[in-house]
C-alpha cells in the first residue's frame, strides 16, 4: 500500500493527488494546506471522482511513503524567474519542515526555487539527505524534447542544471551537431516555455503533475532519472543542489557521473552551480 501526501494542495498539489489516485499509484492520500476551504474542496473533488481514502490531518503526513512539497507562492507574469520566489517561499519551507518531523518517506520538492529548497530540506531540516529529491528535470527534459521535435529532430532531450534560467540542455548527446547560436536560441525558448501557460491559465498544472507522478513510479522501479540532488562533489560541484542524472530509490540516490560534456555544456553547468551556490548560502 502506498500513501501519497501533498503539502500544499493548490494547482500542482491537488492535481498530483488526483493523478496519483487515477493512475492507481496511491492507495491513500494525505492533503494539507494552510487554506482549510481549499483543502476541503480538493478532498471533496477527488472523492467525487475516485473512491480513495483521503486524510486532511497533518499528523498523518509522517506515515506517507511520498510527500510532495508544493506549498508556497508560484510564478505569475510579474515574477520573471523562479529564483525571484526565494524570499517569499523560504519561510514556508521552514514552517513545512516542522510539519515533517517524524516523516520517514521520500520528500519530492516542487516549490520554487526548487533546487534551493532541495538543498534546504536535504542539509538543514529534520530530514535525512537520503529522503530528499527535487523535481524539475523531467519536465525540463520533456520541454527540450518538444523543442527539438519542432526543429524536426526526433530525440529524447535531457536537461541538467537549475530548474530555471540556468538550465543546461545536453546537445552533445544528440546525433546531430547543433551550433552554439542555435543552442542559445533553443535555451532562450526553454527558459520561457512555461510563461505562455502561466499567462493563459495562471499556472502550469498538467505537465508538472504528470511528471511528478511519473517520477514516483520510476523511483519505485529504481530507474535513472534527471532530478535535483546535492552534488556533494559530483562533476566537481559542491555547495548546492542541482539537476543531475541519478538512480533514485526510496532509500536514497546514486548520481550517475558517467556523462561527458562539451565546452558549451560544461560552461553552462558551472554557471548554474555558481548561481545556485549563491542562493543556497542564504538558507
Amino acid at each position: 500500500m502506498t500513501i501519497v501526501a501533498c503539502l500544499g494542495v493548490g494547482r500542482i498539489g491537488g492535481e498530483v493527488a488526483y493523478v496519483s489516485a487515477l493512475r492507481k499509484f496511491a492507495d491513500e492520500l494525505v492533503l494539507f494546506d494552510i487554506s482549510e476551504p481549499l483543502q476541503h474542496a480538493q478532498k471533496l473533488d477527488i472523492t467525487h471522482g475516485i473512491d480513495i481514502p483521503v486524510s486532511t490531518n497533518p499528523r498523518d503526513l509522517k506515515d506517507a511513503d511520498y510527500c510532495i512539497f508544493s506549498a508556497g507562492y508560484s510564478r505569475s507574469p510579474k515574477i520573471r524567474t523562479r529564483a525571484d520566489l526565494f524570499d517569499k517561499n523560504l519561510p514556508i519551507a521552514k514552517e513545512s519542515a516542522e510539519l515533517l518531523k517524524g516523516f520517514s518517506g521520500k520528500l519530492i520538492v516542487v516549490t520554487n526555487p526548487m533546487d534551493v529548497f532541495t538543498w534546504y530540506f536535504a542539509k538543514q531540516s529534520c530530514l535525512d539527505e537520503s529522503q530528499v529529491v527535487g523535481f524539475g528535470g523531467l519536465l525540463d527534459s520533456r520541454r527540450f524534447t518538444v523543442a527539438l521535435k519542432a526543429l524536426g529532430i526526433e530525440a529524447e532531450g535531457q536537461v541538467l542544471g537549475e530548474h530555471g534560467e540556468h538550465q543546461v540542455p545536453l546537445f552533445s548527446a544528440l546525433d546531430i551537431d547543433i551550433p552554439d547560436s542555435v543552442r542559445e536560441e533553443i535555451l532562450t525558448g526553454l527558459r520561457g516555455s512555461s510563461m505562455p501557460v502561466i499567462k493563459g491559465k495562471a499556472g502550469t498544472v498538467f505537465g508538472p503533475a504528470y511528471h511528478i507522478v511519473s517520477m514516483m513510479e520510476r523511483i519505485e522501479k529504481g530507474e535513472r532519472i534527471t532530478c535535483s540532488l546535492p552534488a556533494d562533489g559530483a562533476y566537481g560541484i559542491e555547495g548546492c543542489a542541482l539537476g543531475l542524472p541519478a538512480v533514485v530509490t526510496r532509500s536514497g540516490a546514486k548520481i550517475d557521473e558517467s556523462l561527458t560534456f562539451d565546452p558549451w555544456e560544461q560552461e553552462k553547468l558551472l554557471e548554474a552551480a555558481a548561481f545556485l551556490q549563491g542562493l543556497c548560502r542564504r538558507v
